[in-house]
Parts: structure tokens; sequence; C-alpha cells
């Protein structure tokens, strides 16, 4: 069964204190609980360290530049603050919720498994990430590079959330994907189908609807406010990164080269990890749209027996849209993608305008 990836992810999170061990983990116990506040109050030691170290860096930089920076720190700390703490303590019965949601609907096939996708994410990681730490030990020393720890791990956890995002949009897709399939075969073999056997379909169909409808509730609820911070940290990096580019173009050949392209390589898979989070929410509702439409082709299609059941399905459909939502502040299709490249746009001419400055 497809659901076989999320207990991989677990187990890797498991050990970053980055989501439960199990999907049977509905209590944790004193140990798992302790485990994950010592690993937050590391996190929060790292991160002061960090802060510390680059607070001569912060003297030097124009206003604009400290504004960027400490809007990006500040960002990253409220999102392993949420991801350890909201979302590993207050929200966890959701995590379990969403997985029996997901579990109680029937998937369509998938050209690659999702185990796959997972694994590779994690080697394509582990490389880069080991070309950041070698830049860091290289750029100070072994010691100042063991007091980023903090920020290596809030970038894993980010990176981690990316994926994991995308595998559970994949799973939610698949349902959908399979209601559109079922509707079609549907459609195809009505004539061959006696009216009880129509009206049946339709009452498991419609269960699938509110099931998946539900689902996409506590995904919202689980991953709503991740998806924003991840998409401010994309905005704010790409804006100092942009900045840094134009004016000190000559950090490309310097000692801090090494460092520079790792931050770059960074933004870029968090940016794709971005566009596949908007495409796939957006695919979803397209698939819903999709629904609705075979819905109202096979209305022409019913006798009056099973016309009261077709219409009890349209309207379960349209009433059961799914929305996808970045912490109830927007909701989450295409034109998500042109707001934020509108808002980085116009960030991004004020930063030029202050060239020099």
């Amino acid at each position: 069964m497809d659901l076989e990836v999320i207990d991989i992810i677990f187990t890797y999170g498991k050990f970053t204190a980055l989501t439960p061990s199990s999907r049977n983990n509905h209590k944790p116990h004193c140990l798992q609980k302790l485990y994950e506040i010592c690993l937050y109050l590391l996190y929060v030691v790292g991160f002061i360290a960090s802060i510390y170290i680059n607070y001569c860096v912060y003297q030097v930089l124009t206003t604009v530049q400290i504004v960027l920076g400490i809007v990006c720190d500040l960002n990253q700390f409220c999102y392993v603050f949420y991801i350890l703490i909201v979302m590993m303590r207050l929200r966890r019965s959701r995590w379990l919720r969403l997985i029996k949601s997901l579990a109680a609907v029937k998937s369509a096939p998938k050209k690659i498994p999702l185990k796959v996708i997972f694994v590779a994410s994690q080697l394509v990681y582990t490389c880069l990430a080991s070309v950041g730490i070698y830049g860091s030990i290289e750029h100070a020393n072994l010691d100042l590079a063991g007091l980023n720890i903090g920020e290596f791990y809030q970038n894993y956890a980010q990176f981690f959330y990316l994926v994991f995002t995308s595998i559970l949009l994949i799973l939610l897709l698949s349902r959908y994907e399979h209601i559109s399939e079922t509707l079609s075969q549907l459609i195809k073999t009505r004539s061959q189908l006696h009216s009880k056997q129509v009206v049946e379909v339709l009452k498991k169909i419609k269960n699938s609807v509110f099931t998946l409808k539900e689902g996409v509730e506590f995904f919202n609820d689980i991953f709503g406010w991740s998806i924003l911070f991840t998409i401010f940290s994309c905005v704010s990096r790409t804006l100092i990164y942009l900045d840094v580019i134009i004016k000190h173009s000559e950090v490309l050949e310097g000692q801090d080269a090494l460092l520079f392209y790792y931050d770059f390589c960074r933004i870029v898979i968090s940016w794709f990890g971005v566009l596949s989070t908007i495409f796939l929410c957006d695919s979803i509702l397209k698939k819903c749209d999709e629904i609705l439409a075979k819905a109202y082709q096979l209305e022409g299609m019913m006798s009056s027996y099973e016309n009261e059941e077709i219409l009890v399905f349209i309207d379960v459909v349209q009433h059961n849209h799914p929305e996808f939502r970045a912490a109830r502040f927007f909701s989450i299709d295409r034109s998500t993608l042109f707001s934020v490249l509108n808002s980085l746009t116009t960030f991004l001419l004020v930063l030029i305008q202050f060239k020099g400055m």
C-alpha cells in the first residue's frame, strides 16, 4: 500500500523529532517527550550561538540588509518552534487522523514509487549538507562551524517538510484520481449496470469525497503554517542573495564562494519544493472540477430511480470542494505563484534603489 512511505518518513523523522515515531504513536512516552524537549533546547542554544557569531556581520550591513537578515532568522526560528512544539505536542492527533483519512480511500497507481522519491531526496540533501559543512569549516574553523548546528538543523527541517508535504499532496491527488477514474468507468458501463449497482457506487464515492475533504482540513491544520513559513523563507533568502550579487559580486570569487553556491542550491531546492506544493494543490483542485464535470455528465444518463442519488452526489461534491490554505491567510492554487513573484519583484526593486547605500 502507498501509505508505507509514511512509515519510512516517520522512521527518518523520529530521530530529529520532526515526526511521530510511528503511525500508532498516539501518546508518546516520557522518554520521547524528553528527547524532543532536549532537542529543541539544543536548537535554541545553537540559534543563539549563530546570532552571536553573525553579530559582527550585522554591524557592517545596511538598514535594508539588517531587516532582511532579522526577518529571515526570526522566520526560521518560528518555523522550528512550530514544528517541535505546536505540531509535535499540540497537533499530534491530527497527524494520525490525516493518515486514517488517507487509508480509508483507495488510490490510483503511481508511475514512480513514493519511497524512491523520499530516499533519493534524503541522499541529495546529505550530499548538499556535506558541502555546506565543509564550506563552514574551511571558512572559519571546526569550533565555529559546530556552533552553526542550529542553522543546519533548521535547514534540514525545512527541506524535510518540503518533501513530506509534496508526498502527502501526491497521496491526496492519487485518491481524487481514483474517484475520477471510477466515475469514468461508471459512465462507460452505465448501460450494463442495474440501478441499485449505480446507486451503491455513487454512495461509496460520496463517502470517499467526505473523507478526503476531512483529510484536506487536517492537512491545512498541520501544514498550513509550515507552508507559510517556507514561502517567507524562500522570498527573504532570495532577496538577501540577490542583494549580495548586486552589491558585492566579488563574493562569487572569494573565499566565501563555496558557501555562497551552497546557499544558492538550498534556495533553488526550496523554490522547487514551494512550486511543487503550489502545483500539486492546483492539480487536486482541477481534479475535483473534473469529478464534478463527470457527475453532471452522468446525470444525463440516470433513470428516475437514480436521479435523486446523483443530485445528492453533485451537491456533496460542490459543497466538499477542497481548499488548501496557508495558515488561513490565503488559499493555495496556481495564482499563489504570481502573488509571491509579484511581492518578490516589488521588494527587489526596492533593493535595487538602495544599491550602494
